[in-house]
Formats: structure tokens, sequence, C-alpha cells
């Protein structure tokens, strides 16, 4: 009973300041609407997803930036917006406080020097459960180097009672 009551109360502080958390990813096998549901219901209540990144997306990534930005490496842009992925993590993570994560399909685009991005996913995500994994793992790490102690401290606390009630 007691985690019932700690992962209930720690999904209601997330909602209640959520972290914005946007996936760019063309193929829509992955990060898919399942994914987004189920990561939903286990807290994160704010992720948008997108296929491409025309000139309107990427000046909203630049103007109003996403706590948590995860990008596929290519087939992302339109090509009057940026090359590829990597360089759209190179241009926010200059000019935001985003936490940029990279994946790719395709493992040997990942194995080239990354010096713009936060955080890795090598593995591409097959089952919601795994994307669930990697997002707690991501959403940890994002608040221990990118968010200040006193920022977003309601849903730290809320993270924090719900990965308190995952794993009693």
């Amino acid at each position: 009973m007691k985690h019932k009551i700690l992962n209930k109360s720690g999904k209601l502080l997330m909602k209640l300041n959520p972290l914005k958390i946007c996936i760019i990813d063309d193929e829509d096998i992955y990060f898919n609407k399942n994914m987004i549901d189920i990561a939903n219901n286990t807290g994160f209540t704010h992720i948008d997803r997108y296929n491409k990144i025309d000139a309107s997306l990427f000046k909203k990534l630049q103007t109003n930036p996403y706590n948590i930005l995860i990008l596929d490496i290519k087939g992302i842009t339109e090509p009057d917006v940026a090359k590829d992925g990597l360089h759209v993590a190179t241009t926010l993570h200059r000019t935001t406080d985003s936490y940029i994560v990279m994946t790719s399909a395709h493992q040997y685009h990942l194995n080239n020097k990354l010096t713009s991005v936060d955080y890795i996913i090598e593995d591409r995500l097959l089952t919601a459960t795994d994307f669930v994994d990697y997002l707690i793992e991501i959403v940890n790490d994002c608040l221990t180097k990118k968010v200040s102690f006193y920022k977003n401290i309601g849903f730290k606390i809320g993270f924090a009672l719900m990965k308190k009630g995952i794993t009693q």
C-alpha cells in the first residue's frame, strides 16, 4: 500500500509542475503513441512528438525551449532549417538550456564525436517499458546536471517519490 501512495503523490506533483519534453523522430515506430501514453501514465505528462523540424518549429525550439529534447540524427529536418539532427543539437546546445538527447536507428551515426549533446540513446527503443526506463534515466540526469536546485522543485520531489514508489 505504501508504494501506491508514494507513486500517486509523486505523479501528482510531477503533473503540477511538469518538465517539457519534445521528441523529434521521422520514424513513427519509434517513440510511438503507445510509448508516450505509458510515459504519461508514469507521470511525464508534457511530451510533444514531431516527425520533422520546419522553420517555425526550429524557431519555437529556440524561443520557448523544452527542458528535454530527444532528436534523431537523420531525416528530421527540412533542408532550409539544418543539415541534420546533429546541426540542430549543436545550435540548440549553444542557444538554449535544453537537455539534448540524440538517438539513431543507425548505430554508426552515434560513433561520431557528439560534443553538443547531454545524453545518447545507443539502443533503439523497442518497447514502451524501454522508453520509460530511458526517460527516467534521462530525467534524473537532466535534473542533476541542468536544473538548478530551486527550479522545478515540485517536479523533483514528485519524481523522487514516483521512483521510490516504483522500486518499493
